[in-house]
């Protein structure tokens, strides 16, 4: 079994498409493909339907998902420990991220371990250092432009969360006019150019938000207080115990992130060690599960 063909099961896996999964990796379409037809070969079992929605798990695929996940995990270990071997891993290497990839981040620190000190900036926050520019800069989307090495490291879901007394009485998940019908919670005015933010107003029909927030957490602490419903990550969401998910993960809002290295710095081995962490990070946050005993997301 070629090893690799499991991250190619996983995204696809995760997005339920060939194209998405295809856009995640980095790589055609045919290619994912081929590479899940070789997979199937070598287990010998058939791991996806086709349907009129995508792809979907067999019984068998989804039996072998929570192992998959696994071997992914235990893979980035691997390479993070291979990397703490090799020399130069206690210089500190700065990296740079939006709001809500710098949370994933900083949720994380601990598990750096004895590898480089981490310097974690928020773009457009944090004072910008002439004398120490950013060698990663965790980004959201795929770069249009530009002369760094990328490498896709994660994405992060979201859904409507709320207080519980949004949800009695009602079917979960919510229906888009029972959403509709909710008090909402959105960002400042200044931030209504937010993919969330339109997703919202094209569903609120025009309804202005009980109340406007600049920053993430402040929403998540206004949802659970039950101020009103927001769109919110599922790993922060998690971490409220007053909040409740109100709708399905959200597809068209899932963030993808991205980290750019300047090209002569992408085979140090402080910063692929660093890259591993990153990546390794997101993946915790997305599935709520430890990296010693991976379970499936709840």
């Amino acid at each position: 079994m070629d090893w690799s063909d499991l991250a190619v099961f996983l995204a696809v896996a995760e997005h339920g498409s060939l194209r998405q999964a295809a856009l995640r990796l980095g790589v055609t379409q045919p290619t994912v493909a081929r590479r899940i037809r070789a997979l199937e070969a070598d287990l010998g079992l058939p791991l996806f339907e086709r349907d009129r929605d995508g792809h979907r798990l067999t019984q068998a695929g989804a039996e072998l998902l929570p192992d998959a996940r696994a071997v992914e995990t235990a893979a980035l270990r691997v390479e993070r420990r291979s990397l703490g071997l090799l020399a130069g891993l206690k210089e500190t290497v700065r990296v740079e991220a939006m709001e809500t990839a710098a949370a994933v981040l900083a949720r994380g620190i601990d598990r750096l371990g004895d590898g480089p000190a981490i310097e974690l900036a928020v773009a457009g926050v944090s004072p910008s250092r002439a004398d120490r520019l950013p060698e990663i800069e965790v980004r959201h989307g795929l770069p249009a432009t530009g002369d760094g090495v990328t490498r896709r490291i994660g994405s992060i879901s979201v859904a409507v969360f709320g207080a519980p007394r949004f949800a009695e009485g009602r079917a979960l998940p919510l229906a888009h006019p029972e959403l509709a019908a909710l008090p909402w919670l959105g960002y400042v005015e200044a931030q209504a150019h937010y993919v969330t933010m339109r997703w919202l107003d094209a569903r609120m029909r025009g309804r202005p938000p009980a109340g406007r927030l600049m920053r993430t957490e402040l929403l998540a602490a206004a949802a659970a207080a039950g101020a009103g419903v927001a769109v919110l990550p599922q790993f922060l969401a998690r971490e409220w115990p007053g909040l409740v998910r109100l709708t399905d993960p959200i597809e068209e809002l899932r963030a993808d992130y991205w980290a750019v290295v300047h090209p002569d710095l992408a085979r140090s081995p402080a910063i692929r060690a660093v890259l591993a962490w990153i990546a390794e990070s997101f993946r915790l946050a997305e599935y709520g599960r430890s990296a010693e005993a991976p379970q499936p997301a709840a």
